[in-house]
């Protein structure tokens, strides 16, 4: 039977740790976990378990062929999975931990199954001390939506619950969130392109990096 355990703000410091340490736990042990984020409800799992990934897709009802996102507790883990160019490094300096998702390369030398051979390597580091606290003792993780596929982001546990049931060993309540997404960067070329607008703006981004193309209009 899932767990539920508060992570809010009104929870004691004892009940947040021994929140984050049975999330670590259950993905640690192959399962998944639902972990508030700075956007939406994220459901989690260890990204170089094969049997945990297939039960993640089950749960979201997800075709295999789709792409699965990895964060992490810190630039330099994701630096371990990711080959990133200079303009993604800055990116990820500039903007992390917080809610740009970049589209990069794998190292070669993974092995691992979170889509079709060849395709964009999606790495975030979220700006949330509870998200952070769990993926900082696991290492690379997949981290995706907790809602189903196709449908709208996740904004409180209950819907979580609702969407992905029994098939989340540990639900981390954060309260409500704001159900925003990320905004997506493909770095994966030397012409950097906004491909999705989320919570951070092409304004925002520009800032750093002047030269980010806006290609989000045609997707």
């Amino acid at each position: 039977m899932s767990e539920v355990l508060s992570a809010t703000s009104s929870a004691s410091a004892s009940q947040v740790v021994a929140a984050v340490d049975a999330a670590v736990a259950a993905v640690k042990n192959g399962g998944l976990a639902v972990i508030p984020t700075d956007t939406s409800y994220a459901v989690i799992c260890d990204a170089f378990n094969s049997a945990a990934i297939t039960k993640l897709r089950m749960a979201k009802k997800q075709t295999s062929d789709l792409a699965l996102p990895v964060a992490a507790g810190s630039l330099e883990t994701i630096r371990g999975v990711a080959n990133f160019s200079v303009s993604a490094n800055d990116l990820a300096c500039a903007f992390w931990p917080g809610s740009l998702t970049i589209l990069t390369v794998a190292q070669d030398s993974l092995s691992w199954n979170l889509g079709q051979p060849g395709t964009a390597l999606a790495v975030r580091v979220p700006h949330h001390e509870v998200a952070l606290a769990v993926l900082s003792q696991i290492g690379p993780t997949v981290m995706t939506g907790a809602q189903l596929a196709g449908a709208a982001a996740i904004q409180n546990v209950e819907q979580a619950q609702g969407a992905l049931g029994e098939l989340v060993d540990v639900y981390l309540d954060g309260g409500q969130l704001t159900g925003q997404i990320s905004t997506v960067i493909d770095a994966t070329t030397p012409d950097i392109r906004l491909i999705r607008q989320g919570s951070l703006t092409l304004a925002q981004i520009r800032e750093a990096m002047p030269s980010v193309i806006d290609a989000s209009a045609s997707r």
